[in-house]
Formats: structure tokens, sequence, C-alpha cells
């Protein structure tokens, strides 16, 4: 709740206040003490009166889908309702107008609402950011009849969005490994040398002649080709290093790191994913977390947790994250190391390949 007082207004008021009170210790009478009276009592039964009203408001609001993707435009919709007999005069949009686009909508438009009367608004909505947050309404504005105060009250229904990153090359410039030295004995599942390998099965219409192995086809008497290896990658491995926030912080400064670390988290998994290589993915979903991706599948089963699955139940949990980013990998099996850092020390990367 925020209170925010009109230095003019008040100063007037209370000079109107000290002459009422002058002008009745001198000639009193009903008039002059009903002026008194009512100069004494219009902020605290301004007080009462917003109380009433944002205890019998109610409010909704959701997007049409729960899940959506930065950028990407959706349909917002809110509903207002006043419950109570007395009326809402001049009621005050408050909008999370730094995270979202609304573009029906604007932070100080003044709405009215009559006894036991509902309001509906739709309006299109883009989220700015990747993560997960509250979006829409964030607050309703209420004042006196003069403007000597106003207040910002919160709506006790917000909406949460769980916004993902789109998926770019944006890792594709720092994650360019093809390198012989990086090879660690990973196999491809859909990825195949070009050259036959040892393995052997039997002629299938389609084949090439240069696959087949003669010798093996004479002593068996059926024709016998060889089969490529399943091509060799060096093994990978990203460690998504989250920041340690408080799950109330949702500062511009916040948002704006934990988007661009989703995307560059979610693109390097999709550049392997894409050319069917394995990478493990170790990030903090609660508990720190191991995951495969080699596949399409296994990608968007990743992808559909990483926008609000990214955060520490503890402090173990964040130490032992802590623990893995400062020896980089070495509790793990040897290849290459892919750190990718939230919240980077000074002189540090957000992204840092080892090995």
């Amino acid at each position: 709740m925020k209170i925010r007082v009109n230095r003019k207004r008040f100063f007037l008021y209370l000079a109107a206040l000290a002459a009422g009170l002058v002008f009745a210790s001198f000639y009193g009478g009903p008039v002059v003490y009903a002026w008194l009276y009512a100069l004494l009592l219009l902020l605290p039964l301004s007080c009462g009166y917003i109380f009433l009203n944002y205890k019998f408001l109610r409010a909704f609001q959701e997007i049409e889908v729960h899940r959506v993707t930065r950028g990407e435009d959706h349909t917002f919709q809110a509903l207002l309702e006043n419950e109570g007999l007395l009326p809402i005069h001049r009621m005050r949009l408050m909008l999370f107008d730094e995270r979202c686009d609304i573009y029906e909508l604007r932070t100080g438009q003044e709405i009215s609402l009559g006894s036991f009367e509902k309001m509906e608004f739709h309006s299109g909505i883009s989220c700015r950011y990747a993560g997960s947050y509250c979006v829409g309404l964030k607050g309703l504005g209420f004042s006196d009849p003069f403007f000597i105060f106003s207040a910002e009250l919160p709506v006790l229904y917000t909406f949460r969005a769980v916004v993902s990153p789109p998926v770019t090359d944006l890792a594709d410039a720092v994650l360019d490994l093809e390198n012989p030295l990086n090879s660690r004995g990973l196999k491809s599942r859909n990825l195949f040398e070009d050259t036959p390998g040892s393995d052997m099965r039997a002629y299938m219409r389609g084949d090439s002649p240069s696959s087949v192995n003669w010798k093996v086809s004479a002593r068996l008497g059926e024709l016998t080709v060889r089969v490529p290896d399943r091509m060799e990658k060096r093994r990978v491995t990203i460690l998504a290093i989250a920041a340690k926030v408080p799950e109330d912080r949702m500062d511009i400064g916040f948002l704006s790191r934990r988007d661009y670390f989703l995307e560059m988290f979610v693109s390097a998994a999709w550049h392997f994913a894409e050319q069917g290589l394995p990478v493990k993915l170790i990030y903090p979903a609660g508990k720190v977390c191991e995951t495969l991706v080699d596949s399409y599948r296994s990608f968007m089963a990743f992808y559909a947790a990483a926008a609000d699955g990214i955060f520490y139940s503890s402090e173990e949990e964040f130490a032992k994250m802590e623990d893995l980013a400062n020896g980089r990998g070495s509790m793990y099996d040897e290849g290459t190391w892919i750190l990718i850092r939230e919240d980077p020390e000074p002189g540090e990367d957000r992204v840092t390949v080892c090995g």
C-alpha cells in the first residue's frame, strides 16, 4: 500500500481548518460548528469510505493461456465488480506496464462503479521478459473528494504469467565447438559417420553397393552390408548458474537479466538438440537437476519447464551449484563444459566455455 499526500492541498486544508477553529472560538453557532466538524471529519471519513470501497471490490484477471512466449500478442481480460452499496468514484487503474504492454488500458485510467455494478475490460497484451511474474492489474488508486491524499492498494487477485523465451540462435556464436580436441566419445542417436563401420546387417533395397562386404557375403551366402557407426561427438555439459534472489524481487533489472539468461540457456540446448547431439543440462529446479537433451522431444520437455522452473529451494542447493561452478565440472565426467551465469561477478563472462 502506498499513500501520497498533495502538500499544497494539505496545507490549504490545514489553513481552512485553522480558520474554522478561530471562527468557531469567536462566534460559535450551529452553522460555524457544522463547518468545523465537517473539516475535522473530512479525512477520517474519507479513509473509512475508501476502506469500504476496497473491502467490497472484487477483481479478476487472466490471459486466455497461462503459458505464453515473450513478444507474442494475447488477449487480456479483467473484471471489476462493486459488491457494496456505496458507489466507487474515479478509481484509478495501476498496471504492470513496465513488464508488459497492455494496448487498450493505461496506468491512471479512471473508472467509476455504482452500487453492485461490474465492469469488464478486454485488451491485447504482450509480455516483455521471459520468466514467471505477475502481469496485468497491479493495484487500484483511490482519493478523497478534494484530492488531499491518494492511496494505491494492491489487487487481491493477481495473474502470474509463465513467459517462455523464444527459441533463437543467440548461443550459436559462442558454441561453435566443432574441434577434434573436444571429442569425448558420446554417440549421436540420429547422426552417423559418412563411411561404413564394422557392424553388419542384411542387405536391404536401396543400400549402396559400396557398403556391401563381399567377403562376409560370400561366407554367409547372402548379401551383407556394413552399417555406419554412430557419429562420435564431444561430451558437452551446460551448467546454468541462476542467481539466488528473493521470490518477491521482480524489479526490471532482475527481469532483464533473467530474460537473457533463459534465452541463452534455451538457445544453447537447442543448438545441440536440433543436430541430434546429446548435451547434459545441469540447472536448479528447486534442487540441482540433470537433464539429457538429445532430440526434439527431450528438448520440448525441458523447454516446457524452463520459464518457471529455475529456482533454489534451499541454501544448500545454491551452495551445491556454486561448488560446481567454481570447480568447473571437476566433480563430473571430463568433456566440454559451458557455464551460463545469470548474474556474473565483475570480470566474469556470462558464457564461459571450458575444456
